[in-house]
C-alpha cells in the first residue's frame, strides 16, 4: 500500500487555532503536518527553503516571496469561488476599503510581475483580514480624564512607565511605534507604513530610550506571551484578538481600543510552495479549497477575523455570532471563542462596530518597508539593548 499523501503547512500560530488544526484534519483524506512558526523566521524559512513546505499561510509578505521565486501561481479555476474572488477584484466596490489592499499585488500579470488587473491566475489566496489596536485594563484609563479618545501614544505615555508591553515582531513592532511616536512626540511621517531611514533611527531612538528607563514590562512574541504579559501587570500594550479571547475567558476584562489615530489593517493569506507538484499539489488545492467553504472562517471569526468572502463563513455561523463579530449588535446571548469556552456576555457590543465601521477606520496596512533590512537591524538593537 503506498503511504497516505501528507501536506506540510507553515503558519502562524494565531491563524491556525487548534480547533482549525481538527477540523482540517478530520475533513481532508490526506495526513497534514501543521508547522507554527512566527512571521519573522517563517518568512525565512519560506524564502530559502521552499521544498521544505507545501503551503504558507503568509503576513503580507507576498511580494518578496514572488520575486524569490519560493512560490508558484495559483489556478483560480481550481479553486471553489474562485471566480469570486475574480469578481471581488472586478467590482472594487463596498467593501473594497476592507480588504483593498489585498488585490493591489494578487494576480499575476503578462510580465510576471504582480498587479491588481484580474486574470484567472493568482500568487495568494485571499483568506483572513481585520484591525488590530493595543488592549488595555480599565485600570490604565485612572491615568486621563474621562472621555479622552483612545490614542497610540499611550503606548510611550510616562504615567504608565512601566506597565506597557510591546511586540517583537520587527514589520507589526514598527508600525505601531511609529503610530504611538506621531501621537506622542506630535511629528508626523510621510508614510506610516512604509519609513526613511531618518524616521526608522527616530522611532528606535525613542524606543531604546524608553526601554532604559523601565518604560517596557515585557516584549512579546505571540498572542500566548501577549496574554502572559497582561496577567503578570501590563495595564496597556500591543495585542492581537486572540490574546484577548484568552485574557477574556480567563476573566481579565481587557478592552481593545479604537485609536483616534486608526486602526494597523493586516491580511494573511494562502500561497503554495514553488516546489509543490503532482499528488503534493493536488493536496495543496484540497486545502485551499477547504478554507473557501468557510468553515475554518468560521472558527477563526470566533476570535475577531473577518473572512475575504464573508457570504461563505455565515451559514457556519449562528445569528447571535453574526450579528455581534459582522454586524456590530449587542451579543443576544453568550458567545464562545474558537475552543467552545465562554468569551462574549449578553449585551457586549464589540469594540469599534461593525465589520465595514472597524475596516473603514484603518489607518496602515501590514507592510514590508523598502528599507527592511536597515530595519530589522536597528529593531534587533532595541530588543537586544
Amino acid at each position: 500500500m503506498a503511504p497516505r499523501t501528507k501536506l506540510r503547512v507553515i503558519g502562524r500560530s494565531e491563524v491556525l487555532p487548534k480547533p482549525v488544526l481538527e477540523a482540517a484534519a478530520r475533513d481532508l483524506d490526506f495526513d497534514i503536518e501543521f508547522e507554527l512558526i512566527d512571521s519573522v523566521k517563517g518568512l525565512q524559512r519560506v524564502v530559502t527553503r521552499p521544498d521544505t513546505f507545501d503551503v504558507y499561510h503568509q503576513w503580507h509578505t507576498v511580494d518578496l516571496v514572488w520575486t524569490a521565486r519560493a512560490i508558484q501561481a495559483i489556478d483560480l479555476r481550481r479553486i471553489h469561488n474562485g471566480a469570486q474572488i475574480k469578481g471581488k477584484a472586478l467590482a472594487r466596490q463596498g467593501d473594497v476599503r476592507a480588504i483593498g489592499s489585498v488585490f493591489d499585488q494578487l494576480f499575476r500579470q503578462p510580465s510576471g510581475l504582480l498587479g491588481a488587473t484580474p486574470s484567472d491566475e493568482v500568487v495568494m489566496l485571499p483568506l483572513l483580514h481585520g484591525v488590530d489596536a493595543f488592549g488595555y485594563l480599565p485600570s490604565a484609563l485612572k491615568e486621563w480624564p474621562e472621555g479622552t479618545p483612545n490614542s497610540w501614544g499611550w503606548l510611550l505615555d510616562p504615567r504608565l512607565q512601566g506597565r506597557v508591553a510591546i511586540m517583537s515582531d520587527p514589520v507589526l513592532g514598527m508600525i505601531e511605534a511609529a503610530l504611538a511616536v506621531e501621537a506622542a512626540e506630535g511629528v508626523s511621517f510621510a508614510d506610516v507604513g512604509n519609513l526613511s531611514i531618518e524616521e526608522i533611527d527616530l522611532v528606535v531612538d525613542i524606543l531604546l530610550h524608553k526601554k532604559k528607563i523601565g518604560h517596557f514590562k515585557t516584549i512579546w512574541g505571540n498572542y500566548q506571551d501577549a496574554a502572559r504579559s497582561m496577567q503578570r501587570g501590563a495595564v496597556l500594550q500591543s495585542m492581537f484578538s486572540p490574546a484577548i479571547a484568552v485574557l477574556r475567558r480567563q476573566g481579565i476584562p481587557v478592552i481593545c481600543a479604537v485609536p483616534q489615530e486608526g486602526y494597523r489593517g493586516w491580511h494573511v493569506d494562502l500561497c503554495i510552495s514553488s516546489a509543490a507538484q503532482g499528488e503534493q499539489l493536488d493536496a495543496a488545492y484540497a486545502y485551499l479549497n477547504w478554507w473557501m467553504n468557510g468553515k475554518g472562517g468560521a472558527i477563526v471569526a470566533r476570535q475577531g477575523y473577518y473572512f475575504v468572502l464573508p457570504d461563505l463563513v455565515r451559514p457556519h455561523l449562528s445569528a447571535a455570532e453574526w450579528d455581534y463579530w459582522y454586524a456590530g449588535k449587542p451579543a443576544e446571548t453568550t458567545l464562545t471563542d474558537p475552543t467552545g469556552a465562554a468569551a462574549i456576555a449578553p449585551g457586549e457590543v464589540r469594540e469599534g462596530g461593525s465589520y465595514f465601521e472597524r475596516m473603514s477606520r484603518v489607518r496602515v496596512w501590514n507592510a514590508f518597508m523598502d528599507e527592511h533590512s536597515y530595519l530589522v537591524r536597528r529593531w534587533r538593537e532595541f530588543l537586544e539593548g
